[in-house]
C-alpha cells in the first residue's frame, strides 16, 4: 500500500504539463467563447444557461468549444484515474507515465465509443433529437464537474501535508458530483424519459455499462 507522500514522489514534471496542458484548453475556451465558460461552470445552480445554448446548438451540439472542453476532460479524469491507481494499486500497468497516457487513450476511447454507439443506435430508432438532448445535458453537466473538480485536483497533488486525505476528498466529491450530475439529467429530462422509458433502459444497457466493461477489459 502507497503512502500519501509517494502520489507527489510519481508525479515527476510531466504532471506539470499536463495541468498546463487543461489550462491552455480552458483559456482557449474562455478567449473564443467569452462568459460561456462561466457559464459552464454554474450550470448545478443555473441551468437556464443549459437551455439557452441547446436551443443555438442543438443542431450542432459538436462543436469546438465542447472539443476544448472535451480535451480538458479526459486529461482531468485521466489523471484522478491515475493517482487513485497510485493510492490503492487497482493495476501495475497504470503506473508512471506509460500508465498515464494509457488512461488518456482509454478515457477517450470510452466516451467516443459510447457517442458513436449512441448515435448510430439513435439513427437506427429515429430518435435522434431525443438522443442529442440526453448527450447535451449529460455533456454539459460533466464540462461543470471538470471545472469544479480540478482546483481540488491541483491541490492534492501539490499540497505540502495531508496529500493522501486531499486526494480522497477529491475523489469523494468527483463521485458526488457524477450522481448529481445524473440526479440533474434525469430531472431536466423526466418527462423525455418517461415517454420513452424503452429507449432510455436501452441507452443505460448500451451506453453506459457496455462501454465501460469493454474499455476497463482492454486496458487493466
Amino acid at each position: 500500500m502507497f503512502e500519501a507522500k509517494e502520489i507527489v514522489h510519481q508525479n515527476h514534471h510531466w504532471v506539470s504539463l499536463v495541468f498546463l496542458a487543461i489550462l491552455i484548453f480552458l483559456t482557449w475556451a474562455k478567449v473564443l467563447y467569452k462568459d460561456r465558460l462561466l457559464h459552464t461552470a454554474s450550470l448545478f445552480f443555473a441551468n437556464k444557461y443549459l437551455f439557452i445554448y441547446f436551443s443555438k446548438e442543438k443542431n450542432d451540439i459538436i462543436n469546438l468549444f465542447q472539443f476544448l472542453l472535451f480535451m480538458a476532460q479526459i486529461l482531468v479524469l485521466a489523471l484522478i484515474l491515475y493517482f487513485a491507481n497510485n493510492l490503492w494499486q487497482f493495476s501495475a500497468k497504470l503506473n508512471a507515465l506509460n500508465g498515464y497516457l494509457l488512461l488518456v487513450a482509454g478515457v477517450g476511447l470510452y466516451f467516443c465509443f459510447r457517442y458513436l454507439i449512441g448515435l448510430f443506435l439513435a439513427e437506427i430508432f429515429n430518435i435522434k433529437n431525443k438522443f442529442n438532448r440526453i448527450v447535451y445535458d449529460k455533456v454539459s453537466y460533466f464540462n461543470n464537474l471538470i471545472l469544479w473538480i480540478l482546483p481540488f485536483l491541483i491541490l492534492s497533488v501539490y499540497a505540502n501535508i495531508y496529500k493522501e486525505l486531499s486526494f480522497k476528498i477529491t475523489f469523494f466529491l468527483l463521485i458526488i458530483l457524477l450522481i448529481l450530475r445524473y440526479i440533474l439529467v434525469l430531472a431536466n429530462n423526466k418527462k423525455l424519459i418517461v415517454n420513452n422509458l424503452f429507449y432510455f433502459i436501452l441507452y443505460i444497457c448500451a451506453l453506459e455499462i457496455a462501454p465501460l466493461a469493454i474499455i476497463l477489459k482492454l486496458t487493466i
